[in-house]
């Protein structure tokens, strides 16, 4: 067992366990094991057959949330969780994964989404009618937990597309809401397989995928094609799809909308996607004042505790973690934080209400002036029934 990651288990193993001083779960609970050499050294052991693979050594892999700020700190570039993922599939094949998870891949499947619930409809009522185009060739898809959290930044971005006058974007509107991320960090590969394979078949027709969602930018892009579904359309963040016309087409900026604000860069975008430089300078372009920094950041970037599934199983230590957060904003003195992550979004709505949270499009939508013109009073219909 765990054959294929002999090298990077050893070479583990052999560490002083130089990456756990970035490793947020660590910092949180101190547990040894929980360290992301502590987890490699305990797998190590299963691969050599010193122990077996119970479910206590099942659930230890779930003690980490995919930030890859471990492998920040690697002087051989080993990535772990890849290594986690292999694990927790290994225990959901076996039926020894902890209860929480296997709930959490039961409630999936009431609606093909983490939410349970029928995201296709909200996302009908959340934007009107005219914005959906069957003939459209560029999607814009808004993620599960966009659209069951957030909402309001699926309005946002059309919004701004109206004010750049873009109107070849369509909302990616199919039955199935979600990349299948949430199942490939919960352990169901093969249920991923199944949910890709369709989301495949729905996106190929299209000449662009654009989302809002690192997460689900990296799925789309990356973890489709390791499972033999390379997407033959580019998938890009809405940032990258955005800074052409942020930069070339004439639109009027709202004045005395400087304030002060911190950026957090999400693991995903960050680390998975290395995009931190253009959503600053986004942000500086719009307000024309640069944004301010947490100490941990860029490539640098501390979790917001609420990656993968780890809340599933360890929800107190990701509100803990999520809380130290925010105290630097309380400490410089900040009350708007601006990022790029829905899950990031919601929680620090969730534990810093003083606190006003923003994703980048709808800070930037903020401060760009209304359109003139027959799009300015459609905007703001919200009503549409279901085609």
């Amino acid at each position: 067992m765990f054959e294929e990651f002999k090298k990077t288990l050893r070479l583990c193993t052999t560490c002083p366990s130089l990456c756990q001083s970035a490793c947020p779960v660590f910092i949180q609970d101190g547990n040894k094991s929980h360290s992301p050499w502590g987890i490699m050294n305990i797998l190590n052991r299963v691969r050599k057959k010193e122990m077996p693979f119970t479910p206590a050594v099942a659930a230890l892999t779930y003690q980490c949330l995919g930030c890859m700020a471990c492998s920040e700190q690697c002087e051989h570039d080993i990535e772990i969780p890849p290594v986690l993922l292999s694990a927790r599939a290994k225990a959901v094949e076996m039926d020894i994964a902890p209860d929480p998870i296997k709930e959490y891949i039961a409630k999936f499947h009431r609606h093909n989404n983490p939410h349970a619930r029928d995201l296709l409809k909200k996302l009908y009522n959340t934007l009107p009618a005219r914005y959906f185009k069957k003939s459209a060739s560029v999607a814009y898809y808004s993620s599960c937990t966009t659209i069951h959290r957030c909402p309001e930044i699926i309005r946002d971005t059309f919004s701004l597309f109206d004010k750049l006058k873009i109107d070849f974007v369509t909302p990616y509107a199919d039955p199935i809401q979600c990349c299948g991320y949430p199942l490939i960090t919960a352990g169901a590969e093969y249920d991923f397989v199944d949910l890709a394979e369709v989301n495949f078949h729905s996106l190929k027709k299209y000449k662009l995928i654009v989302t809002g969602s690192p997460a689900c930018a990296y799925t789309l892009k990356t973890t489709y094609a390791k499972y033999d579904f390379k997407l033959p359309a580019p998938v890009v963040s809405i940032n990258q799809f955005l800074k052409p016309y942020l930069k070339n087409i004439n639109y009027r900026l709202k004045k005395n909308v400087r304030t002060k604000l911190m950026y957090h860069d999400p693991c995903y975008l960050a680390r998975h996607l290395d995009e931190h430089e253009l959503p600053r300078e986004m942000i500086a372009g719009a307000s024309g004042t640069q944004p301010g920094e947490f100490y941990n950041n860029r490539k640098n970037t501390s979790c917001s505790g609420h990656g993968g599934t780890y809340p599933i199983i360890e929800d107190n230590h990701a509100c803990e973690i999520i809380k130290t957060r925010l105290d630097e904003c309380t400490e410089k003195k900040i009350n708007m934080i601006v990022t790029q992550c829905p899950s990031c979004i919601h929680k620090m709505r969730e534990h810093g209400r003083k606190f006003i949270v923003k994703d980048v499009i709808s800070y930037i939508n903020d401060c760009v002036e209304e359109p003139e013109g027959e799009y300015q009073d459609a905007r703001h219909s919200r009503a549409r029934s279901t085609p």
